[in-house]
């Protein structure tokens, strides 16, 4: 029996590492190897490109991005949103794509962070994207209280580029760590990276995030009344070590376990019935898909947020602020 000739597009690359997991997993189970587009039997495809459209066999659909799956384009879907009742609809945060190979949450015994607390630098800020407006604002306000260290290409503090964003993170209490936007699941390595680094997460996305995570080792924003209310909090706890300790030693996941969304059963099963279910192509429409379309009212609130969010960040550049 001949492989089942797999391919990826549009973001996606059997050479980057979420992928050739993919993969891996799927020939533990049946013969199946990368292929190029022309000759695959099935795509894996994401959010950046339109050439998945030219390709008319099976095809499942990944993205990382705060994206809701649309299923007239697509067989299968792995989504931070997954679709209550559609068992094609599996969902697979951001934070599970990148977890494997940038480390583990689950702390080991004998786990001791307190040096951690007891780094000399505040807060940084890591951002490229100037397209979050609750995002801009709590930092512009936290700044004014205490200066944060931004080494993004947006609101950007050190005048160079960042090279190592997690050697980087290690030397601070906290990360200010804001996704681009909000939806239930959309939890991205904003919020891991600096759990890796020991570093206090100062988080906002997910109102559902308590679900895998153990709300007591970060300072969820949401859970504030204003956002006065949670800079006032972060800076009571910076000025108490205790309470930063108290941070840093609960377990990112509860009981210390991982989500079963990190799974290799989890990631690999739906694949695999895909497979071999011999299903068939349904029939394709193609819609215009923007990033995060769902987060707004209408595609003109959506510009016109995207354009005040870049004014923002080249005001910041021209002294601003």
């Amino acid at each position: 029996m001949r492989p089942f000739r797999i391919a990826f597009s549009d973001g996606l690359s059997a050479e980057k590492p979420f992928e050739a997991r993919i993969l891996r997993l799927l020939a533990q189970h049946t013969p199946a190897s990368g292929s190029d587009l022309n000759q695959a039997d099935l795509l894996i495809y994401s959010d950046f490109g339109h050439r998945h459209q030219e390709f008319k066999g099976l095809k499942v659909y990944v993205t990382g991005e705060n994206m809701i799956p649309d299923f007239a384009e697509c067989d299968l879907a792995y989504a931070p949103m997954a679709l209550p009742g559609n068992p094609r609809s599996i969902r697979l945060p951001y934070y599970a794509q990148v977890l494997p190979h940038l480390g583990s949450l689950v702390r080991p015994e004998g786990y001791n962070p307190t040096g951690a607390a007891h780094r000399h630098q505040f807060c940084s800020f890591v951002a490229s994207n100037p397209r979050g407006a609750d995002r801009n604002r709590f930092f512009k306000m936290l700044h004014k209280r205490k200066p944060l260290v931004s080494a993004g290409r947006h609101f950007n503090t050190t005048g160079q580029p960042l090279t190592d964003k997690l050697g980087f993170l290690r030397d601070f209490r906290f990360n200010l760590a804001f996704e681009n936007s909000s939806s239930p699941g959309y939890v991205t390595e904003k919020l891991v990276e600096p759990l890796l680094m020991g570093v206090i997460p100062i988080y906002w996305g997910a109102d559902n995030v308590g679900e895998d995570f153990n709300p007591e080792c970060m300072i969820d924003v949401r859970r504030f009344a204003r956002f006065e209310d949670a800079i006032d909090h972060v800076l009571e706890v910076d000025d108490d070590r205790a309470r930063r300790l108290a941070y840093l030693r609960a377990t990112p996941f509860h009981s210390n376990r991982e989500p079963a969304c990190l799974g290799d059963e989890y990631l690999v099963r739906p694949l695999l019935e895909l497979i071999t279910s011999q299903a068939r192509p349904g029939p394709r429409h193609y819609a215009d898909r923007r990033l995060r379309a769902h987060t707004y009212e209408s595609k003109l609130h959506q510009t016109f947020s995207s354009l005040r969010c870049r004014v923002e960040g080249t005001l910041w550049k021209l002294g601003w602020r």
